[in-house]
């Protein structure tokens, strides 16, 4: 990509007006984890050309801000911590990115669609259904994109996060779960989703049923999955491996259950930060290499998951401060 592109592309979206839909659709990319540092910049450039002045009415866009940044989006949450005054700056800029969890935009677009964002925020995992009559479970720090009715061709939703679904069968109608880097396409199936934009893979676990997947990059190749079959994508190598699960007990998060098969000490961290609501502090390079295997109750409470994970690390110790974990080696 030309250098600049990005620059320009975030000039262009403020300083002209666009339409409901090519909005939503901005913000789904904005969030994404690529060219962040241009993201920054030119989000420092633009303020420092906007008016300075600040109002109650800035503070209370900076409030709405701030929980759609840090509570959210994972993205933000763990890797982009802004100090006040960036973040006031910044509020002035992206006042319309502060937006409710379930916003209904009407597209215009020859098909009349009208689209829909629901997001979950950490500690919390909702259910809804669509229009056909399909229930999604949305995991913590997830977002889906959605029309309130579906085109006459095709069920196509947008996901950003984690989702379990169970798809209402249409043969003339096929469900596509689209992602950054992977397109899953569905009849009629219970199926798991997990694309979080600040993690190394992506994944479609197949509870049952039959599902395509695709790569976005590379749609001409294709991949059908059986129940138990669990598809991993490489989101920097690029690369695709299918292996065997217990799905059932895999997408239980939905019941309040944590089960790990076989994930990174990173994995464990990021999802105990999601269902908890939590900020975990380690090095990460202590505990690189490891593989881990658990299940945890849903009346297992953010101390008993750390001590048991602190034991199967090994010398390794925690302490809780407010919504602050910090966990050492012993």
């Amino acid at each position: 990509m030309n250098e600049g592109f990005i620059t320009n592309l975030i000039r262009n979206f403020f300083e002209k007006d666009h339409s409901p839909k090519t909005q939503l659709l901005f913000r789904y990319w904005f969030r994404l984890e690529d060219y962040q540092e241009e993201k920054d910049e030119t989000l420092q450039e633009l303020w420092e050309k906007s008016p300075s002045e600040v109002t109650s009415s800035t503070m209370e866009d900076l409030e709405r801000l701030q929980k759609r940044m840090y509570e959210v989006q994972p993205l933000f949450r763990r890797t982009h911590r802004l100090l006040f005054r960036q973040i006031l700056k910044y509020a002035a800029v992206l006042v319309f990115v502060a937006i409710s969890s379930v916003i209904t935009y009407y597209v215009t677009r020859p098909s009349s669609l009208q689209f829909a964002e629901f997001s979950v925020p950490y500690g919390e995992c909702k259910k809804m259904q669509l229009s056909d009559g399909s229930t999604v479970w949305v995991n913590a720090g997830s977002t889906l994109i959605y029309p309130i009715k579906f085109s006459a061709d095709n069920r196509t939703v947008y996901l950003s996060g984690e989702a379990n679904f169970s798809v209402t069968k249409n043969p003339k109608k096929p469900f596509i779960v689209q992602t950054k880097h992977i397109d899953v396409q569905v009849l009629g199936t219970k199926f798991n989703v997990q694309a979080y934009p600040d993690m190394p893979y992506t994944t479609a676990t197949l509870v049952e049923g039959s599902v395509k997947v695709n790569e976005t990059s590379n749609t001409a190749k294709s991949y059908i999955l059986k129940p138990d079959e669990q598809l991993t994508y490489s989101n920097k190598k690029h690369n695709i491996s299918i292996g065997h699960v217990d799905a059932v007990k895999l997408t239980s998060w939905n019941k309040g259950y944590l089960i790990f098969q076989g994930a990174s000490f990173d994995e464990i961290v990021a999802t105990l930060e999601r269902k908890y609501n939590v900020h975990i502090n380690y090095d990460a390079e202590k505990y690189s290499g490891g593989s881990y295997y658990g299940k945890f109750n849903p009346d297992e409470s953010v101390e008993q998951v750390l001590s048991v994970l602190c034991k199967l690390a090994k010398n390794t110790s925690y302490q809780i401060h407010g919504s602050t974990v910090y966990m050492r080696s012993k």
